[in-house]
């Protein structure tokens, strides 16, 4: 089994009766939160072109997301999980989690009731969904890392910081996301409003074997519809969107990868569009400021940077301004 859980998810546009449907369906309030998200890669970008993405989040500390490992234990690739597995589940029977009432119409000619995820997921468009292995331990961090980087470890990279600094990782990104969360059976739905002024919405299962993802992916498509989003369009992440804006030469080279995936429809850059310094011309990251570390160095940086980065300006301001989000359109 893989060490971590992994995440099964599918983004979407959240309209303005999303959160009255997940009510009407049960889904409970989860709580609001705002945080800041920090990720760091090599300054040739070695790991995020492999797919793989190392965040330190305020509040919750270092996670590194990743292609699944197979039970073969070979190393995987991220997948795309619209055109995953063609047959449907087994073993899953009527654990709907959706009210027929809320479920889409039956198809007409009396073929039979369709209020459930059908036979295959064909009819579903590419990259609906996605799934990734979440780490959260250091040993397992630091040992992936050191896989991909194909780098030995060494004493004193035990915890994430220290391999951080030893591996020359740097900060390519920081934003702050302000969220509320319901959760409904064994799902969870995010609403995120990013400070450089983009929204997008989340569905998302947790399991702990690759062979538990289709029935994941069943029931997080199927609340997807519930909510009516039946996905005719794909909804881009929040950090698809920032390297799209903020640094758009790492976006091309996460799309000549195969890692993201390139659409027409991303939100347009507004007047940010100048590109930022590359890693590769930045000091030493400065992990311990958020990590905890010597001199009296700990908390989060203010909202205006990030750990003694040049970080790019807001495209939409600081949160609770009265500026809407753009338009949320398609990609990873």
């Amino acid at each position: 089994m893989p060490s971590g859980s992994i995440e099964v998810e599918s983004k979407f546009e959240a309209g303005p009766d999303t959160e009255a449907r997940l009510a009407a369906l049960g889904a409970a309030p989860a709580g609001s939160s705002s945080f800041r998200d920090l990720y760091y890669d090599t300054p040739d970008l070695r790991l995020t072109r492999a797919d793989h993405w190392l965040r330190l989040r305020q509040g919750a500390g270092w996670e590194l997301k990743c292609p699944p490992v197979p039970r073969g234990g070979a190393e995987g690739s991220s997948h795309d999980l619209g055109a995953a597995s063609p047959e449907p589940p087994e073993g899953t029977g009527g654990s709907s989690l959706v009210p027929a009432a809320l479920s889409p119409e039956p198809p007409a000619g009396g073929a039979r009731d369709s209020s459930h995820v059908p036979d295959a997921l064909s009819p579903e468009p590419p990259a609906m969904a996605t799934t990734y292995q979440e780490l959260t331990s250091p040993r397992a961090i630091v040992g992936r890392l050191c896989g991909v980087l194909g780098v030995a470890p060494v004493p004193g990279w035990d915890q994430v910081p220290g391999a951080v600094a030893g591996l020359g990782l740097q900060e390519f990104a920081s934003f702050v996301t302000q969220r509320r969360s319901y959760r409904l059976g064994g799902l969870r739905v995010d609403l995120d409003q990013a400070d450089f002024g983009y929204a997008v919405a989340e569905v998302e299962a947790l399991v702990g074997a690759q062979e538990d993802v289709p029935a994941a992916l069943e029931e997080v498509l199927q609340l997807r519809r519930a909510l009516g989003r039946d996905g005719a369009t794909r909804v881009p992440g929040k950090m698809s969107v920032y390297l799209q804006r903020h640094r758009p030469r790492h976006y091309q080279e996460l799309l000549l990868a195969g890692v993201l995936a390139g659409d027409p429809q991303l939100p347009p850059h507004g007047d940010n569009t100048s590109e930022p310094e590359m890693l590769a011309t930045r000091g030493p990251s400065k992990v311990m400021e958020l990590a905890g570390g010597p001199e009296g160095e700990k908390g989060p940086p203010s909202a205006g940077g990030g750990l003694g980065t040049d970080r790019p300006p807001s495209a939409g301001g600081r949160l609770g301004m009265d500026q809407p989000p753009p338009p949320q359109h398609s990609a990873p």
